[in-house]
């Protein structure tokens, strides 16, 4: 595969935790993924809260086949090795208006993962300060901060791990194209603010792990995207297919089997497993 950093941008990565505005997609190709999310939306509106969310590269052909994409999977591959494995992806869509606000997080704060993954930020829609963009403190990805525990109105099924004192006063904001991907370390902290403009902000994060990587807590699951799994820290999830009821039920017994990720983090002593799910088929 292609190289696509150069040695200064590595290890400008490794100093500040992000690099930001790599091409990866054509034009074409943000159309032809925003096509597809539309029309998911437009025929199935009851399931679009929470389809767009954790593991919705279980659910969707397109959203899996945009995880293991050439141009992403170059860069990443330079940071993390070549043995990956796509252990989450996610919608991150603000509607215009939208108070929706992520204040400054670690995702790796609750459940340790050595080493650490990394998560892409893919723009399918332009990401600017006013539509709530992502922002990032350089630096912070070195050690996990001291946080509290809240419950966010926008993420009903988890709680969220959030930074006790964080130094916004250096954060920068990754302002990017459609097509453009940022790129930083699961330690990073990072937030978004509302949307204040009037279109709204689509984006997928697609969380990549190196497969010889370990949890401190629980056994974690993913897709094998590029290289190979020689070590078997992590159950291995399948490609979707094109039916979408299929896959449904593919993702409810793989969330049931293996709850505990860095986005959900862990159980709590006696607690099931809860996740974005359609109510009938809510784990039980």
């Amino acid at each position: 595969m292609t190289e696509v950093l150069t040695p200064g941008q590595i290890d400008r990565f490794h100093g500040d935790g992000y690099l930001t505005g790599i091409a990866a997609l054509s034009q074409g190709e943000v159309a032809q993924f925003m096509n597809a999310t539309e029309r998911f939306e437009a025929e199935h509106p009851a399931d679009a809260g929470w389809a767009f969310d954790i593991k919705c590269n279980l659910l969707f052909d397109w959203v899996y086949a945009n995880g293991a994409h050439p141009c992403i999977l170059g860069p990443v591959s330079q940071l993390i090795g070549g043995d990956i494995l796509l252990t989450d992806s996610v919608f991150r869509i603000k509607a215009p208006g939208s108070a929706v606000n992520y204040g400054w997080h670690q995702d790796s704060a609750r459940i340790l993962v050595d080493p650490l993954p990394v998560i892409v930020y893919m723009a399918f829609s332009e990401a600017t300060v006013e539509n709530g963009c992502l922002a990032v403190i350089p630096g912070t990805h070195k050690s996990v901060a001291p946080f509290d525990l809240i419950s966010n109105p926008a993420q009903p099924n988890r709680k969220v791990a959030r930074v006790r004192n964080p130094e916004a006063g250096r954060a920068v904001n990754l302002e990017l194209k459609p097509g453009e991907i940022a790129i930083f370390s699961a330690n990073l902290m990072h937030g978004s603010p509302a949307n204040r403009a009037r279109k709204r902000r689509v984006a997928v994060l697609h969380d990549y792990t190196p497969a010889r990587a370990r949890q401190s807590v629980g056994f974690g699951s993913g897709q094998l995207v590029m290289g190979v799994d020689r070590y078997g820290n992590f159950g291995h999830e399948p490609a979707p297919g094109p039916d979408f009821e299929t896959n449904a039920e593919m993702r409810r017994r793989i969330l049931n089997l293996y709850p505990e990720n860095i986005l959900m983090g862990p159980l709590e002593p006696g607690q099931k497993p809860d996740f974005p799910d359609r109510p009938a088929g809510r784990a039980t």
